[in-house]
């Protein structure tokens, strides 16, 4: 494999949700992202850091991935300034970035 085109890993986790997630960012960005192991983790569901899921890119769009990457680490581990709502129609407590009641999906006022 030539160096432009050799896949470097620049994030590792456990949920495979979120991997995906994490490469749709990636690809909307323009850099291109597989993933590898997400097939694995369901085999060992409930077994603890058994496996792991790497997002690998291009080594030439590894600095920029992991900026990427690193506002990304930034917006999650920010708690939101927005309280909890209430839903109008069936009063379940939906978080700040739903726009819609996850229980009966009337939307946020």
């Amino acid at each position: 494999m030539s160096e432009p085109s050799r896949l470097v890993c620049v994030y590792r986790l456990q949920d495979p949700i979120e991997a995906n997630l994490i490469r749709g960012l990636l690809l909307n960005a323009g850099i291109p992202a597989q993933l590898t192991g997400e097939g694995l983790v369901g085999a060992y569901s409930g077994v603890p850091k058994v496996c792991e899921v790497r997002v690998l890119v291009p080594v030439a769009r590894q600095a920029e991935a992991e900026r990427m990457l690193q506002g990304y680490e930034a917006d999650r581990n920010r708690p939101s300034a927005d309280p909890d709502w209430c839903c109008a129609q069936c009063g379940e407590r939906n978080g700040p970035r739903f726009e819609v009641c996850w229980n009966c999906e009337r939307a946020r006022e």
